[in-house]
């Protein structure tokens, strides 16, 4: 006979709450979306500590025991600092040629120049000038040689005796000459005595030792106008005078440049080549004087080279290196000529940063 299953008893179970997601997919996508936006989140704040530590030590996320490669890099010091880019060739234009800029030279200098000279040299490919110097010599910054005075004006008349010499008119006829009125006539038979009459001219006496007929309001060419118009005499043309640019010895140079016009060499404008210029000038007047209040002098054909160094202050950091055969003196003399009128200009702010703190020049002075 059928039997009947007894029921069991209902017993409570205990749940717990889990997120639902829903059934329409728009809303389930947008459910997961923020499920995951959530959990990263969690993640990055606790990796944070340990990923943007001050101190990277390598192998820090390597395990021991691993065969994963570690690499050690060492950057060196200064090496990606930039390095200011070092001068060029210096050179000494001619301040009387025109102030063109070259095409393309490596030249820099006080001023803008371009190579020329007066007679050209076809078909020539040099960027030098023409020359006549010494033979066997190096010296391929200067071109021209002159004097450091600047050149004097040319002199000029006086006014008043500018004057003067225009309103002298040009006179042939002479001046009329009438002598004083009467003259003395002796009488009587008594040799101890004798008597004077006056007789008077019509004429009033210009005081003349005799007379001579002229023009009364003509001027005297021997007297008084030929006196006053000796005084103004023909002023002279002015002497040419030498280029303001210090004197130096000259490079024999057969050949020059194709381009007509006055000296020069193909240079750029620098504030660095115009700062050479006036400190090379200086040197120049200050090696002069010493040379010139001496009583003794160096030997000829002799020379002594310096290199020293030159901050930015105008200052003469260091002297490098000094040789040469023109004995104790020419070496006293020539290194007294750079550092007494030392310190010198200071640098400008666009200088140094092209150029740097310091730079190494080089000065060879000559005895001839």
């Amino acid at each position: 006979m059928p039997t009947l299953q007894e029921e069991k008893p209902n017993t409570a179970r205990q749940r717990y709450w889990l997120p639902a997601l829903s059934k329409d997919p728009d809303t389930r996508s947008i459910q997961v979306g923020l499920l995951w936006t959530v959990l990263i989140h969690l993640l990055l704040l606790l990796l944070a500590p340990q990923l943007f530590r001050n101190e990277f030590s390598p192998g820090r996320f390597v395990q021991p025991g691993s065969t994963v490669p570690t690499y050690e890099v060492e950057f060196a010091p200064n090496a990606f600092a930039s390095k200011p880019p070092q001068p060029m060739h210096f050179v000494e234009t001619n301040p009387d040629a025109n102030n063109n800029i070259p095409d393309k030279t490596d030249n820099f200098a006080a001023q803008n120049q371009q190579a020329a000279q007066p007679v050209p040299d076809k078909d020539s490919t040099l960027r030098m000038p023409k020359t006549e110097g010494k033979k066997d010599f190096e010296n391929d910054s200067q071109i021209v040689s002159g004097r450091l005075e600047k050149p004097e004006p040319a002199p000029t008349a006086p006014p008043a005796q500018e004057q003067q010499a225009s309103e002298q008119p040009a006179e042939t006829q002479p001046k009329l000459q009438v002598p004083l009125p009467g003259f003395l006539k002796s009488q009587g038979d008594n040799p101890d005595t004798f008597g004077t009459e006056s007789v008077k001219f019509p004429e009033p006496s210009t005081g003349a030792d005799k007379h001579v007929a002229g023009d009364r309001n003509s001027h005297d060419l021997a007297g008084a106008g030929a006196k006053s118009a000796q005084t103004v005499r023909p002023q002279p043309l002015p002497r040419p005078k030498l280029t303001q640019v210090r004197p130096a010895i000259l490079k024999e140079r057969p050949t020059g440049v194709s381009n007509a016009g006055v000296v020069g060499v193909d240079a750029h404008f620098s504030e660095f080549g115009d700062y050479l210029q006036e400190l090379i000038d200086i040197v120049q007047i200050q090696w002069e004087r010493i040379l010139g209040s001496s009583a003794t002098s160096p030997k000829p054909s002799t020379h002594v080279m310096i290199s020293f160094r030159l901050n930015s202050k105008g200052e003469i950091a260091e002297i490098l290196k000094v040789d040469g055969d023109a004995g104790e003196y020419g070496t006293r003399a020539s290194l007294s000529a750079i550092q007494e009128r030392a310190p010198y200009r200071a640098w400008t702010k666009e200088m140094v940063a092209v150029l740097g703190e310091d730079q190494v020049i080089t000065f060879t002075f000559y005895y001839w």
